[in-house]
């Protein structure tokens, strides 16, 4: 894969994901609240002592993957990376309760919304064109030899 195009789909995967930061993410008890908003979910999602702030790392994971995709050669790094943050990601689909307020009552997530499936896409984008780039370059690879 070249230079460009990689950094066009790093540019694109990162829109996206940007994108995410100002949508609603997940309903909770049928209402959106203060940390489902995704620029709140990104600022503070590390701040619970939890399975989600576990979750949480999976937006430095998808960072630092695109910075390797764009900048380096690597090819297993990038994806390796890409996919953690995109199975990380999906976990969040298994976590029933979350933080509802400032007061730190929880509540039931009922649904996902706009904010988490921008999120979860921009990691799919970048995984899948990791593994595109991985399996380019080991066929080009293989037949050098």
């Amino acid at each position: 894969m070249n230079k460009k195009l990689k950094i066009i789909i790093g540019i694109i995967a990162i829109l996206i994901y940007l994108s995410s930061f100002f949508q609603e993410c997940y309903l909770v008890n049928g209402k959106t609240s203060i940390g489902s908003f995704g620029l709140i979910a990104f600022l503070l999602g590390w701040l619970n002592f939890d399975i989600v702030g576990i979750i949480w790392l999976a937006n430095p994971l998808f960072i630092i993957s695109i910075i390797l995709f764009i900048t380096t050669n690597m090819k297993k790094t990038p994806l390796v990376l890409s996919v953690a943050s995109t199975l990380i990601a999906l976990f969040f689909m298994n976590v029933d309760q979350i933080i509802q307020n400032e007061g730190g009552g929880t509540g039931y997530i009922d649904g996902y919304l706009n904010g988490y499936w921008l999120w979860l896409t921009s990691m799919s984008l970048m995984t899948i064109s990791s593994f595109i780039n991985f399996i380019l370059n080991f066929n080009l690879t293989k037949r050098k030899l």
